[in-house]
Formats: C-alpha cells, sequence, structure tokens
C-alpha cells in the first residue's frame, strides 16, 4: 500500500559544522532517501543546533535550547513520521514529550553503531532499551535478534544494511584504466596488537603491494571528497570491523567501497553472505588469508575489476538509499513490505 507525500521529521547529526567532511553520512542519505519517495523531510541536527544556540559554541550547554528549538520545530511542522539516528541528546522525558505532542505519528529510530562490547559474547545498551519503550521500530545494522536481546521484545526490531546513495557514492574505480592504490583501507587499528600486525604485514608486503592507509598506524585520517577520490583510485578496499561473528554486522566503510566500484574484500560474516554473494565480494574466513587474497587479485587484475563491478551493481540496488527509506515506512506504519527485500527475515515484533 503505498502512501501519500509524507511530512518527515529527521533528528540526527548532519555535522553542519564539519563543512561538507561528512557529506556522504548516513544521516543525510537516508534523507535524500526519504526525498526521493517524494516525502517532505526536515532535518534536525541536534548537536549542531545545541552548540549553535550558547555563546560558547558547546553542545552540553546548548542542550536546553536544542530541545526548546525541537518542540517548536514539532509546532510549526507538525510532522508524521519521526525518525530517530543518533540522538543521544534527547533524554526519555523529551521524547515522551513528543509522542504526547503527536499521538498517532509512528516514532522510529535508526542505529549503525556496534551493539556489543568489543571481543565479549554482551549486548548492552541502555540507549536502545529505554528507548524500545517509546518508538514502534528500532533498525539495526546488527542481526535484529542481536538488537531483540537489548530491548527484549519492547517493541518491533528489525535488520537493515548500510545504505548507499548515487550521488555519494558515484565513483567507478573498476572503470578507472589508471588506478594509484592495489588496496585501500581508511580505519582505526583500535590500538590491538594483532589488527596492527595484519596492516604492518600489508604494509611490508614484498609483492609491491601498493598500500594506501589512512588513520590506523598512526597515519592521518581521509574525510569528504578526498576519501572517495582515493577510493576511485583503487583497486581493492579492506572493509575490517571489530568483531566478524555478529550477524549482518559490517561498518559502513564496505558499503563505501563497494558503492565506489572497488573490489571489496571482507570477512565471510554470517547474513552479509546472503545479501552479497561470492562473486559481488571477496570474502575470508581468516585474518591469514588476507595478503594471499590481496596478491592473487592484484596478479589477476581483470577479475578484482569484474567482481569489483558486481558488486556495485549489487550494492547500488540492494542497498540504495531511497530503498531503504522505503522499508523503514513500511515497518513504521506497519503495512506489507513493498517488496521482497533480502533482509525481510530479519524482522522481530514485540511480544
Amino acid at each position: 500500500m503505498g502512501l501519500r507525500p509524507l511530512r518527515i521529521l529527521h533528528i540526527a547529526n548532519f555535522n553542519q559544522f564539519k563543512y561538507a567532511a561528512w557529506y556522504m553520512n548516513l544521516d543525510a542519505k537516508l534523507s535524500l532517501g526519504f526525498s526521493q519517495l517524494g516525502h517532505a523531510v526536515y532535518n534536525f541536527s541536534q548537536r549542531d543546533i545545541a552548540r549553535a544556540e550558547n555563546p560558547f559554541k558547546s553542545k552540553n550547554l546548548g542542550r536546553k535550547a536544542m530541545i526548546k528549538a525541537l518542540l517548536e520545530t514539532v509546532d510549526n511542522f507538525s510532522p508524521e513520521l519521526v525518525v530517530l539516528g543518533h540522538s543521544e541528546m534527547l533524554d526519555v522525558e523529551t521524547l515522551r514529550e513528543l509522542r504526547a505532542k503527536l499521538p498517532s505519528t509512528p516514532f522510529v529510530m535508526w542505529y549503525c553503531d556496534p551493539l556489543f562490547r568489543e571481543y565479549e559474547d554482551v549486548y548492552d545498551l541502555p540507549l536502545l532499551a529505554e528507548r524500545s519503550e517509546i518508538v514502534d521500530v528500532i533498525f539495526t545494522t546488527s542481526g535484529a535478534y542481536v538488537l531483540n536481546k537489548i530491548v527484549q521484545g519492547c517493541c518491533k526490531v528489525a535488520h537493515v544494511p548500510n545504505w548507499v546513495h548515487s550521488g555519494c557514492e558515484s565513483g567507478k574505480a573498476f572503470a578507472n584504466s589508471n588506478l594509484s592504490n592495489d588496496l585501500i583501507y581508511a580505519g582505526n587499528d583500535y590500538n590491538l596488537a594483532g589488527r596492527k600486525a595484519l596492516l604492518e604485514s600489508l604494509v611490508d608486503s614484498s609483492d609491491g603491494v601498493k598500500f594506501a592507509l589512512y588513520q590506523a598506524l598512526g597515519n592521518r585520517r581521509i574525510h569528504g571528497r578526498a576519501y572517495y577520490e582515493q577510493l576511485g583510485q583503487s583497486l581493492m578496499g579492506l572493509s575490517l570491523s571489530r568483531r566478524f561473528d555478529v550477524p549482518w554486522y559490517t561498518s559502513d566503510r564496505m558499503q563505501q567501497e563497494m558503492g565506489n566500484g572497488v573490489c571489496t574484500i571482507s570477512p565471510k560474516t554470517p547474513g552479509l553472505t546472503e545479501l552479497f554473494s561470492e562473486d559481488e565480494v571477496v570474502w575470508f574466513d581468516h585474518e591469514d588469508e588476507i595478503l594471499e587474497k590481496v596478491i592473487w587479485y592484484k596478479n589477476h587484475e581483470s577479475e578484482a575489476r569484474a567482481i569489483a563491478e558486481r558488486g556495485w551493481k549489487a550494492v547500488h540496488d540492494r542497498c540504495n538509499a531511497k530503498r531503504v527509506a522505503q522499508f523503514m515506512i513500511d515497518l513504521a506504519f506497519d503495512q506489507s513490505l513493498s517488496e521482497d527485500y533480502e533482509w525481510s527475515s530479519q524482522i522481530i515484533k514485540p511480544h
């Protein structure tokens, strides 16, 4: 069932004061997806407004003013769907006040950060547990059952993959005949000995791997257009998460690489292999396989480019922001799914 155009209030961190360094963030791309569906979206950037609403530019000192501005926004806009992204500055009392103002409006939340304690089989996130009693649906980039351990059946939960947008992920590295990098990784090493050793082995490879490494091992960070230009110059990209055993979970680095046409090397994580096939991603079971796979695909470039092109098409077809936004709307309004989503098994209704 289709819906008429909606007024959607999206409360998240749009990083306006980063001045486009994070123009490709999930917050902005999701709003673009809702807009592509024909809905009117108002982006409320909680941290930016808090900083702007006090002379010291402190988000903590500006919190009360931000909440006042949010309540005014609700009065002016009268949203028909409220979408919460990372919105930790809103306490439970404020959310209850918003719901009282909008008694017939669905409230949903998405969350892309890990739900686990690092290297522990513990899933404990008080922020989501509290909000599960207020919102109608929480979407997570981990598997739904992982989130359900936290919310314990208080609200509907569902998985969504990290999403892409063709206006942001616009590169086609597989079609670039003059690539500068064999491999790129732009992420943290978390000061872990094993992670550092892995990255050092790639840097020091005697096979002459041209490795573009950012942030890890003391290298500079890279953001914005500069980051995406480097992706467009790379044959392969390495997708590493802090854990490989959490179903469906990966950082959005995977979709950024695939979305820019890079042959992506990723841990074979349960759930992700239902989303992408073996000819769309280079999977590995153990980190000690990575160097071997990098060297093989460096020496078989046409195969790497073919995987990259198939992966690029797959991620833009399956994980585009418009499609993810429609899935969120389907669940928010408790209507039949608009199509057969690859992750539709990852929906758990409240007890």
